[in-house]
């Protein structure tokens, strides 16, 4: 069984060993800091293209995540499989970047040590990598069993990268055995919270509206950061049974409030997002916003086959 998810669906694993070979005959680096302080899934969909990114153009994928984010206060280990070299020079990896300002101090730390090495960081890939040419390029990695668009790259890529640890998938097996899903279902993903600070929130209807003009719906599964979703959608659609794994706790998520909560509570927030995350990816159908990272990442993943955004018509890198 794939370790990033229970199911087989679309997923073809490149083993530990055979990306070491490859990621580590590179002598020039490119150094990626895991954990600036955005969502979870924004992080991970850059490292996902950083090392893709590094793979194409012949860079060793190296990373420094000592100060990561969400509820990973040892860094990636907390809770995944190490797949890659460690960055170590911590006054170089926190200082990569932090500021879009050219002439602030960690800037200028991370271009002096530059121009004094054949090293690359983050800030030199990042748009780069999120741009339409980067999602729409034709792959050919031999060495990695990658030829294809992105989502074949991502077959490969994901698996790889997102293998939680040993304790990190008892605790995650354990929340998902809850939820009693049948055989087929739908996926949902509708983001509430403080993602009306960037767009318009679309209304909990319309996704479901979407999944029904696609096909029969009898069974979904919505991961949502608001309970008041769910009790909304059994209220407007009694016929579809709905399982979820958000609790009356989730009122709509709110970045800011994650300073604000012990170790604890922030590692039972990720054991649940990611529970959820892999019951949707092994949906029949999955349909969300692709403009939020979650949905990015999924899409990035099962592709337009598979996926179905209700704010784009097709997956994309924003």
């Amino acid at each position: 069984m794939l370790y990033y998810t229970g199911c087989q669906k679309e997923a073809q694993e490149l083993t530990f060993e055979e990306y070491e070979q490859y990621n580590t005959q590179f002598k020039r680096r490119l150094i990626w800091h895991f954990g600036t302080g955005n969502g979870f899934y924004s992080e991970l969909n850059g490292v996902l293209l950083g090392v893709l990114y590094a793979a194409q153009y012949g860079y060793q994928f190296v990373m420094y995540a000592r100060d990561a984010n969400a509820g990973m206060p040892k860094g990636w280990e907390d809770v995944f499989r190490p797949f890659c070299p460690k960055f170590t020079m911590r006054l170089i990896g926190e200082s990569v970047l932090i500021s879009t300002r050219q002439n602030c101090r960690r800037n200028k730390l991370v271009n002096l040590y530059k121009m004094f090495s054949d090293d690359i960081t983050e800030d030199d890939v990042f748009w780069y990598t999120h741009t339409n040419r980067f999602a729409t390029a034709e792959y050919d990695i031999p060495a990695l069993g990658i030829k294809g668009d992105i989502h074949q790259a991502m077959k490969r890529i994901i698996p790889l990268v997102y293998r939680f640890n040993p304790q990190y998938r008892q605790r995650i097996d354990n929340l998902k055995a809850k939820v009693e899903m049948p055989e087929n279902y739908i996926g949902i993903h509708i983001r509430m919270g403080d993602k009306a600070n960037e767009t318009d929130l679309i209304p909990p209807r319309q996704y479901i509206e979407k999944a029904l003009a696609i096909k029969n719906v009898s069974n979904t599964f919505i991961y949502t950061d608001n309970v008041h979703v769910i009790n909304e959608l059994k209220d407007m659609y009694p016929e579809i049974t709905f399982h979820t794994l958000t609790d009356e706790k989730d009122t709509g998520y709110d970045m800011r409030r994650l300073a604000e909560m012990t170790q604890d509570e922030r590692q039972e927030q990720l054991v649940k997002m990611f529970a959820s995350i892999e019951i949707l990816l092994c949906s029949d159908l999955f349909v969300g916003t692709f403009s939020s990272n979650p949905g990015m990442f999924i899409g990035m993943l099962l592709g337009n086959r598979y996926a179905i955004g209700v704010d784009y018509p097709h997956w994309l890198l924003l």
